[in-house]
């Protein structure tokens, strides 16, 4: 390891130390029932310290631009709050499973900043109502601040990786050849959904995820497969995959026997998930955030 890289090293173990005290003192203080936070990488949010969870649901949380109210927090670099979460109509829900999971009713994101550039981001939650959360806010804004300047003391910023570049495995499957797996890949998609026994349906889970890296050019053996930037129900993902052929809703429901209206749902769903407009235009979103290959 050369010194370059073990003074890059030493300076992400210091601020990750800076995140972690500074979130369990916000929690021990009575800040927040839930703080937790970490420092941005590659244009996102790596939760890596976590106060007050009753569940291991936010400590691993990948938050990206523009997406629930800590992308949104990003984007503007301005703190950001949300007095009721789980109805709130004005940010995107793409981390619903996690903050809810956790009973959280009101939600506060404090960006850490340095010459302007968000350099990590302190989230704290309540799982009461915002005329007794509302008072902690103001505390919570300055502590953020001081971690701020103790971040740019590190002389901590976002320093971006040179991208891998990968090697596609099928360099020759061509357009007609890859439209057939992904009519394939929907129909395992389907026959998996309606498999009761589960050793059965963790092989055909296997098959699927194969399917997905040869579609998407990618090698399992050297690279690991990318993590979805958003999380799709499996029904909604079996939907999706069949929008992604060009079906129609009544098709749709046809093949996984489902009502029309189910269908529907599940798609709508879907589409405020990532942020759609149109189902082709969720397909798309899917496609680029590695749920659908």
């Amino acid at each position: 390891m050369n010194a370059h890289a073990k003074e890059a090293r030493a300076l992400k173990v210091e601020t990750r130390r800076l995140f972690v005290e500074a979130v369990d003192s916000l929690h021990e203080s009575g800040t927040g029932d839930v703080v937790f936070g970490g420092m941005v990488e590659e244009g996102s949010v790596a939760v890596e310290a976590v106060a007050g969870a009753d569940k291991d649901l936010l400590s691993s949380l990948i938050v990206s631009t523009g997406r629930g109210l800590g992308g949104r927090a990003m984007t503007e670099g301005t703190p950001q709050l949300t007095r009721d979460y789980e109805i709130d109509p004005l940010i995107t829900h793409h981390y619903d499973e996690e903050v809810l999971g956790e009973g959280i009713r009101v939600l506060v994101a404090v960006p850490t900043l340095h010459g302007g550039e968000v350099t990590g981001m302190v989230y704290c939650g309540h799982r009461t109502d915002y005329n007794a959360a509302a008072p902690q806010t103001g505390d919570l804004v300055r502590r953020v601040r001081q971690l701020s300047v103790d971040l740019g003391r590190l002389g901590y910023r976002q320093i971006p990786r040179s991208p891998v570049k990968e090697e596609p495995i099928y360099p020759d499957l061509d357009p007609s050849g890859r439209e057939a797996l992904r009519h394939t890949y929907a129909e395992l998609r389907a026959i998996r959904s309606g498999v009761v026994d589960e050793e059965t349906r963790e092989k055909l889970t296997g098959v699927e995820a194969r399917l997905a890296d040869i579609l998407s050019g990618h090698n399992p053996e050297n690279f690991q497969t990318p993590v979805p930037a958003v999380r799709l129900s499996p029904r909604e993902t079996d939907i999706l995959s069949h929008v992604a052929l060009g079906w129609p809703n009544a098709r749709i429901a046809e093949a996984l026997s489902l009502r029309e209206s189910t269908v529907k749902s599940y798609l709508n769903t879907a589409m405020v998930k990532l942020s759609a407009r149109t189902r082709h235009e969720a397909v798309s979103i899917a496609r680029s955030s590695h749920v659908l290959p």
